[in-house]
């Protein structure tokens, strides 16, 4: 038994290191998008933080499945419609943090978006590793 939770907590920790090494390109993605957008082009910071995001679901949904969460034999649709729903869920709970910090704390968007992200890190992988590519 001790033998088990020593190879599950290794696991685990391999696990989140992908995961955040996945995350850093993601949070690369979705800044850059969010930056190109919002300071560019001039898009409402809303509209540039849900653009920045499906740009990095998309990058995280196959790195997770494929290297993250290994799961290379097992039922894409089902992954991908849960992958879509702990994104939605952890979307809106970033994005309810994202006006919070805008609107009521009148922190400055950029800095805003850079907050939220961490939240919703938090939230995702820990959505992924329990429901989408649970075992």
């Amino acid at each position: 038994m001790l033998e088990r939770l020593k190879y599950c907590d290794k696991k685990t920790l391999w696990q989140l290191i992908r995961f955040g090494i996945v995350g850093v390109i993601n949070t690369l993605i979705t800044l850059a998008v969010i930056y190109l957008l919002q300071e560019v082009l001039d898009v409402k910071y809303t509209t540039a933080n849900l653009a920045g995001y499906v740009a990095g679901v998309i990058n995280s949904f196959f790195w997770s499945k494929l290297w993250v969460f290994k799961k290379l034999n097992s039922n894409f649709i089902r992954e991908a419609v849960l992958f879509l729903i702990s994104f939605g869920v952890c979307y809106g709970i970033q994005f309810v943090s994202l006006l919070v910090l805008v609107e009521l704390l009148h922190i400055p968007d950029l800095w805003a978006q850079l907050l939220g992200m961490v939240v919703y890190t938090l939230c995702n992988f820990i959505m992924n590793r329990c429901i989408t590519f649970k075992k």
